[in-house]
């Protein structure tokens, strides 16, 4: 017999009863959704407008937010130290991989791989550029995720100029050799200064010498050129000896000086985003970009250069050809609320189709069968992008490396302006990721 407790209790049990099957009721009617943030350009853009075909095939909901560069680790950074996740994937710089792994706040896939009931089997990681692969997206031996993009720079040059028979008589007549693209820094500065033309505004490069995470990168293709690095190791996650006052760094970081030149007045301000500016508006004859910048210059809606634009590797001290290592990469953070979603999402992104169609519209696939498509194959820095693949240079991904670049921006900024000279600034830097590292490296250069 029920007793008034016990219809009290009943009364209490019946609005959770009820939330249960609503809840229950709502889930089986919502689709899951897993929400993903990167960059905003051109290949992430492809991405959201083909995630259609995912979301038809699978019931899953994909939703991309677009922000620029620093908002995004600004703000995965913030989310991911408070433990407050938003995101079930994410598209970040490899270089960050270290701190994220060390700290916990990204999960390994290796499990999700090894599941025979959620990998595609038709996907085939050794389908991919291996080097890469490994630099990009693998720490410490474990497997993290996959690339969005395998990214290098290269110079970019004006080929309608270099192709004009009066300016190749006028250069020849003044530096008796053929007018072509720099395979060398001498050559690179004689086609600096004869293109260099303030009175026209029209300048023969640029340095991107702006405080900026730009300016750290484009100083490490000149030191890379001269065999000279930041630390000296094999893989990006080794500690090595501390390297980057060399005499190899000295010499080349005088030579990206005497770049400046022959810039525009305005080259301490510019950014990647100013030097590919200058670019489209045909106000420079030549520049190291990134490869997935370059689509912008043969792109007629915002570029007045397109099909006047040629493409070399970047000129080599050492008589031995070189490309930096870089790229984005998917990874799941450990607060993921829909890690196995995400997963199902990075191996369908990673499929031959979605690879092409990215590629297409300025991605940089690491699926080498991506750049047999006859499309891609017509693309004119292709060629120039295979050949930086098999010689590119890892850059640090140890858990400091965030700590490395702000200190080597800060530094490389006041050797451009003048405030410290070249071995001064780098010892100065050497002083700084000593103390960074603490014992995990040596300087092999001390500091007098």
């Amino acid at each position: 017999m029920f007793t008034t407790s016990h219809w009290k209790r009943l009364l209490l049990t019946i609005p959770i009863v009820l939330a249960v099957l609503i809840s229950a009721c709502r889930s089986a009617k919502e689709p899951v959704t897993i929400r993903l943030i990167g960059e905003a350009y051109a290949p992430l853009d492809a991405l959201t407008k083909m995630k259609g075909a995912f979301e038809q095939k699978t019931g899953i909901k994909v939703e991309v937010i677009q922000k620029d560069h620093q908002a995004v680790v600004s703000e995965l950074d913030q989310e991911l130290s408070s433990r407050r996740v938003t995101y079930d994937l994410m598209l970040m710089p490899h270089r960050l991989l270290g701190k994220l792994a060390e700290k916990g706040q990204v999960q390994p896939i290796d499990t999700f791989v090894n599941d025979p009931t959620l990998h595609d089997p038709a996907f085939k990681p050794e389908g991919m550029y291996t080097d890469w692969w490994r630099e990009i997206s693998w720490y410490n031996g474990k497997l993290y995720g996959y690339p969005f993009t395998d990214l290098t720079m290269y110079v970019c040059y004006r080929k309608d100029l270099l192709d004009d028979p009066k300016q190749q008589a006028a250069f020849s007549a003044r530096f008796h050799r053929p007018l072509t693209p720099p395979t060398s820094w001498q050559e690179y500065m004689q086609l600096a200064e004869f293109f260099n033309r303030p009175a026209d505004h029209f300048y023969g490069t640029y340095i991107q010498g702006q405080q900026h995470v730009a300016l750290w990168y484009e100083w490490l293709n000149f030191a890379y050129s001269f065999g000279g690095n930041i630390l000296d190791t094999k893989h990006g996650w080794e500690y090595g000896d501390i390297v980057v006052n060399s005499p190899e760094n000295v010499a080349a970081t005088d030579q990206y000086m005497k770049l400046s030149a022959f810039s525009p007045p305005e080259t301490l301000n510019y950014n990647w985003d100013d030097a590919l500016s200058a670019f489209q508006q045909g106000r420079v004859f030549m520049g190291i970009l990134w490869h997935d910048q370059t689509p912008l210059l043969e792109d007629r809606s915002v570029s007045k250069v397109v099909g006047k634009m040629g493409y070399s590797m970047i000129p080599s001290a050492i008589n031995k050809p070189f490309s930096q290592l870089e790229g984005w990469t998917y990874l799941i953070p450990k607060e993921s609320k829909h890690p196995r979603e995400s997963f199902r999402f990075i191996e369908w992104a990673m499929s031959p189709d979605v690879q092409i169609q990215q590629t297409l519209k300025g991605g940089a696939s690491p699926l080498k069968s991506t750049y047999e498509d006859p499309r891609v194959k017509q693309i004119p820095y292709i060629p120039t992008y295979l050949s930086s693949i098999p010689v590119a240079i890892p850059k640090p991904t140890i858990p400091e490396s965030e700590q490395i670049t702000e200190v080597m921006q800060r530094g490389l900024s006041e050797i451009l302006t003048r405030k410290r000279s070249p071995k001064e600034g780098l010892d100065m830097l050497a002083t700084e990721i000593q103390r960074i590292l603490g014992q995990k490296s040596k300087l092999r250069y001390p500091v007098k």
